[in-house]
């Protein structure tokens, strides 16, 4: 039986699942906020949806004439809005989505890639002073 536990002595502190890198925590995080705006978009406009079929449905079966046909032309041009509203607000969500994503890879990479070396900069650095401000406080 001794020779089946070769790989767990070997392997006791191996995992079997590599750990998360920061990248892929970071990028499960946005995903899941962006997936709670997706759902919190969602609820509005099938808000707004229901308010214009209702607006339509009272225009055309319960008002009738002039009022309800008013109402019904009404509720086909707030539909345009609606859609409106569903793809620009997706669109929205989707492009703040790519703009945090690429911010979190580029931080992911500049700690992957810097190092030590005085002379590789991954970061913006400081403006130096000037000689003669930091003569006149020395001065003063």
């Amino acid at each position: 039986m001794d020779q089946f536990h070769v790989i767990s002595l070997f392997g006791a502190d191996t995992r079997a699942v590599a750990p998360t890198s920061d990248l892929a925590q970071a990028t499960r995080n946005l995903n899941r906020k962006t997936l709670a705006l997706h759902g919190r978009h969602a609820l509005a406009w099938i808000i707004r949806a229901g308010i214009v079929a209702c607006l339509f449905l009272l225009g055309h079966f319960i008002i009738e004439g002039a009022i309800g046909g008013a109402m019904t032309w009404t509720s086909g041009f707030l539909s345009i809005y609606v859609v409106w509203f569903m793809l620009k607000g997706h669109m929205i969500i989707q492009g703040d989505r790519q703009a945090k994503l690429y911010w979190i890879r580029n931080d992911v990479s500049n700690r992957e890639f810097s190092s030590d070396d005085p002379i590789v900069a991954t970061m913006p650095v400081e403006e130096p002073m000037r000689a003669e401000r930091s003569y006149i406080k020395a001065v003063s």
